[in-house]
């Protein structure tokens, strides 16, 4: 068998792609060989390869055309933000497409944006678009719902439209607190470089890039649209944006990580528990205190023992000083 169908045998075996460099290795040719047999393979049409430089990897077959632009309509009823933001990221190939932390910050920003439609809006559907150009990816939410804006006046008997602007983006403010602690939306905004939300009449933006706000007015008055943009080679860290605002609840320990929460009573939201568990994907072990941690909501224990547990099944999640409530959460969660 000579070289080049050993190199194509390999990658059809391959699940994942293989690089050159690893190519090089298994069959022990130099590395200019090998690239200049997989150009040759990629001319025939036979592979085709994704990613640049040295992490590129090659595939079986031809490329599948690439999608750039995706429109989604989904039911809301029944509807996993987890699931959806799954199927944008294989559809779009984003981990060819985004840095780590524009992945992360979209994994972030999106779910959290479709879960405050699933939660609040009450609309019969939800309209989603993802966009990704030469510099930036970008996805807008749209519901025919009550709207954020009413929501909040409704639940918090506040008649001012500005004034529910206003609570909307304290980082506390929730009409659902056993499901959500209002962090979404604010954390949100302040990661991604351009944020914008229209409903009831108006149409506030928040430009991290320029470090400015602007409200206007349109003439969108009923449901929710959020428009988030994120540069695809950013350097923001959605940790830092998450340790500008919150005190520091980790104790690392090499491939142990314990988790403090002592000093949360209530820990409601799956917004708490992805900024609990963000940066921690490197280590074997999380431990997490719940002493004096009083009340612990569904969203909560759901996202960290069921979603991030199934995402990480070799991992081991521990947990001790719990009451009876909180463990019981935990638990039920579990199963």
């Amino acid at each position: 068998m000579d070289t080049t169908t050993k190199i194509l045998e390999l990658i059809k075996k391959s699940k994942n792609g293989l690089t050159a460099e690893a190519l090089e290795s298994d069959l022990g040719h130099s590395r200019q060989y090998i690239v200049r047999l997989l150009s040759r393979l990629i001319s025939e049409g036979a592979i085709h390869k994704r990613g640049k430089t040295r992490a590129a990897k090659y595939y079986p077959g031809k490329p599948t055309e690439e999608t750039n632009s995706l429109q989604l309509v989904k039911d809301r009823a029944g509807l996993s933000e987890s699931v959806v933001f799954e199927e944008v990221r294989k559809r779009m190939q984003l981990d060819n497409k985004l840095n780590k932390n524009a992945l992360t910050i979209f994994d972030y920003a999106f779910t959290e944006m479709l879960n405050n439609a699933i939660d609040h809006s009450q609309s019969k559907k939800v309209w989603i678009n993802v966009e990704i150009d030469h510099t930036d990816i970008a996805f807008i939410i749209k519901d025919l719902g009550i709207g954020a804006i009413e929501s909040i006046k409704q639940h918090f008997k506040i008649d001012d439209n500005f004034l529910a602007l206003e609570h909307l983006f304290k980082g506390k403010q929730t009409t659902a607190k056993d499901a959500h602690s209002g962090q979404g939306i604010f954390f949100t905004s302040k990661a991604v470089d351009i944020y914008k939300i229209s409903t009831s009449g108006m149409e506030f933006t928040i430009d991290n890039k320029r470090a400015d706000e602007l409200l206007k007015d349109v003439r969108q008055k009923k449901g929710t649209t959020v428009t988030c943009i994120i540069k695809k080679n950013t350097r923001r860290k959605i940790k830092d944006v998450f340790d500008k605002y919150t005190g520091d609840d980790y104790e690392f320990n090499q491939n142990i990580v314990k988790i403090n929460l002592s000093k949360y009573e209530r820990l409601m939201s799956r917004s708490e528990a992805k900024r609990l568990l963000l940066g921690l994907d490197e280590y074997e072990v999380l431990d997490f205190n719940f002493q004096n941690v009083g009340e612990v909501g569904q969203g909560f224990c759901d996202e960290i023992f069921r979603v991030y547990a199934n995402k990480y099944p070799d991992k081991i999640l521990s947990y001790h000083e719990a009451s009876d409530v909180v463990r019981y959460m935990i638990e039920r969660s579990r199963k």
